[in-house]
């Protein structure tokens, strides 16, 4: 009948796999799986680098392209086409006779539309892509999730849209990254400028963004201002008291002290009227990827990039769940597991909490607003 195939991102990600399955057996590039609760005939795990096989360079389409002139722009490949890269020609080959002497197999890339992308990459360049697919779409490495996942996959067909989009971006990149930069490149240098200038449809646009804020900052004028301000004392204390109006100079102030009767020493006064309030402030929503970046920035000052490297980092230790996520939600499902395991979360962190609430709430609890992948 032939062998299932389970393609993972990388290494790490196929070992977590392997942990979580019986009788393994590590081999060069790829593992062997004999397990009877998931799997009726052999089953073997590999991976991919990341990007196992990228986009050709312009050249590489057409030899004229090599040289950077103005009148070849802009630059429009009949078809795009993949290569594999260069210091990943051996696994690559690995990965190529596994998947096309299999029977089926399962999509295990990381639950985006990235790892789409990077899947069905490999198998359309391997010739594979005629071989039936499932996908493993699951938030943790946990050996739990793992499990669940593989006992309840899904037809790989209903994700070929995910690997549509990322591969338009990645056409879109190419496409404005290799045109643009070339035209920008030859047309500062026409000014006397030397070097290359890279331009991207996501990096420039992004430091452009970041060029008007620090104008801005470079250009802010402070402006002085008066307001009033007192301190007030009753029979019970003291408190301070301030007026929200601002006045661009002090004889606008002055003038209504004036016209209120008010002297710039001890003035006698009436409270009219004392209202309380009770306020209600809702607890924080879930961390999404982005959320999460914002909070260690204000915090520690991580920059973005960092914050994805540590959490990428603790999901494939399987402390987190998968990190790249927009979502502030998670499902009944997850919420059980984290109800079950609250325990042994506090005593992780030697913390003691009551649970106020023991019933999932829909301000974090919401199948409907799961997109694809729940919080962090």
């Amino acid at each position: 009948m032939g062998h299932t195939l389970i393609l993972a991102e990388k290494p790490s990600q196929a070992k977590a796999y392997a942990d979580a399955l019986q009788h393994t057996k590590k081999q060069d590039g790829y593992i062997e799986v004999n397990d009877g609760r998931f799997f009726k005939e052999k089953a073997y795990i590999t991976w991919g680098y990341g990007h196992l096989v990228e986009l050709l360079s312009p050249e590489q389409y057409n030899e004229t392209w090599k040289i950077w002139r103005l009148d070849q722009l802009p630059m429009f490949p009949e078809q795009f086409r993949f290569q594999v890269s260069k210091d990943k020609k051996k696994q690559f080959n690995i990965v190529k006779r596994l998947l096309n002497d299999s029977a089926e197999i399962i999509v295990a890339t990381d639950c985006d539309r990235e790892g789409e992308n990077i899947a069905r990459s490999i198998i359309s360049l391997t010739g594979a892509s005629n071989k039936p697919t499932k996908r493993l779409w699951i938030n943790s490495l946990e050996v739990d999730e793992i499990q669940e996942g593989f006992r309840h996959l899904n037809n790989g067909i209903n994700y070929l849209s995910l690997y549509k989009e990322a591969q338009t971006r990645q056409y879109s990149d190419w496409l404005v990254g290799m045109n643009a930069s070339r035209l920008y490149t030859l047309l500062l240098q026409k000014q006397g400028l030397k070097g290359v200038f890279s331009v991207g449809r996501v990096q420039t646009a992004t430091l452009y963004l970041l060029y008007k804020r620090q104008k801005e900052i470079e250009e802010f004028v402070s402006q002085d201002y008066f307001t009033f301000q007192g301190k007030v004392q009753v029979t019970n204390g003291s408190f301070e008291a301030k007026r929200k109006q601002h006045f661009a100079t002090k004889e606008e102030a002055q003038k209504v002290l004036q016209e209120q009767g008010i002297l710039l020493d001890i003035n006698d006064g009436i409270i009219q009227e004392v209202k309380k309030e009770r306020k209600r402030t809702k607890s924080p929503k879930l961390h999404s990827l982005s959320s999460l970046q914002s909070t260690a920035n204000k915090q520690w000052k991580y920059s973005p990039s960092e914050v994805l490297k540590i959490a990428q980092s603790l999901y494939e230790k399987k402390v987190l769940s998968y990190p790249r996520t927009d979502s502030h939600f998670i499902t009944d499902s997850e919420f059980g597991y984290i109800k079950n395991n609250l325990s042994n979360y506090q005593e992780c962190i030697g913390v003691d909490v009551e649970v106020v609430y023991p019933n999932a709430q829909k301000r974090y609890v919401d199948k409907s607003k799961v997109q694809e992948l729940s919080i962090v």
